[in-house]
């Protein structure tokens, strides 16, 4: 995991508290925009998605998973299975596995695979009180591409397809993913790194 860190900025990692992305999506052939918000110092993460003119948002503050729908209605959840997979999801979303310090988790070489005709490196990850994802690190950039793992009894998959660097980091800025029979591909339009307050994570007060 050390070669995926040098490849993909380094110690240029280490310097941001936080990101900031916006982008646009296309969900099952609706386009929309979103925006994600991260803290990589603590496993929090917080996105909003617009697709057909109708807001979703979503987010975890370290200590419970929440959701607003389009029509407002916003829930909380701290189940066993909900927090696992909210801090795989955060997990991901901050890419922790940069920071295996700040964010504990197990890792498992699967040894060298191929798909699409590209060869990679195969890593499971575990997150601590979480669930495991299959991490696929192209064999000569060190960089990761693929992710794949299992939520519920659902498949999930993503793909990078671009990097662009923003201050010294490679970035993912076109991606595609797939969860069962749902296709999603996004768009990266900008990412600030920078302090993002604790509130954003927070749930909705009512």
């Amino acid at each position: 995991m050390g070669q995926l860190k040098a490849a993909s900025g380094g110690a240029a990692l280490d310097v941001p508290a936080g990101f900031h992305e916006k982008g646009d999506v296309v969900l099952e052939g609706v386009r929309g925009t979103y925006e994600g918000w991260g803290d990589l110092h603590a496993l929090r993460s917080a996105g909003t998605h617009t697709l057909g003119g109708r807001t979703s948002t979503s987010g975890f503050d370290g200590q419970k998973a929440w959701s607003v729908g389009p029509d407002g209605a916003a829930q909380t959840d701290t189940s066993p299975q909900g927090l696992a997979s909210a801090r795989r999801s955060t997990y991901l979303t901050i890419s922790g596995f940069f920071y295996p310090d700040r964010f504990p988790a197990r890792f498992e070489s699967r040894g060298r695979k191929e798909a699409e005709g590209t060869m990679y490196d195969v890593v499971t990850v575990t997150p601590a009180d979480s669930l495991p994802t299959d991490l696929w690190l192209d064999v000569r950039t060190h960089r990761l591409q693929r992710i794949d793992g299992v939520e519920g009894t659902t498949k999930f998959a993503g793909m990078v397809r671009r990097f662009e660097v923003v201050d010294g980091i490679w970035c993912p800025f076109a991606l595609s993913q797939t969860e069962g029979n749902r296709h999603m591909t996004q768009d990266v339009t900008s990412v600030v790194f920078e302090q993002i307050p604790p509130e954003r994570f927070a749930p909705p007060s009512n």
